[in-house]
């Protein structure tokens, strides 16, 4: 398999070391389902070591639920 133009090839040397490296794969859209809307962000996490690459989960975020600088107020429901 070789690299996508203008992108360098993730090796466990290019952190000084020979240990495992985890890396992200290719990020793409998803649906929140605390905000019901198309805001969400997930990418496959890959394992790099010597002896080869394996997946070793998903990483998902919310750029609105999960924003340090705006959080979302707290959801009342009325029951009255």
């Amino acid at each position: 398999m070789t690299a996508r133009h203008g992108r360098r090839p993730a090796t466990t040397e290019q952190q000084g070391h020979g240990g495992p490296v985890l890396h992200p794969g290719t990020t793409r859209e998803a649906w929140c389902v605390s905000c019901r809307a198309w805001t969400g962000i997930t990418c496959e996490m890959h394992l790099l070591t010597p002896d080869g690459v394996s997946t070793s989960g998903a990483l998902a975020w919310c750029e609105v639920c999960e924003d340090p600088t705006n959080p979302l107020p707290a959801r009342r429901i009325d029951r009255g």
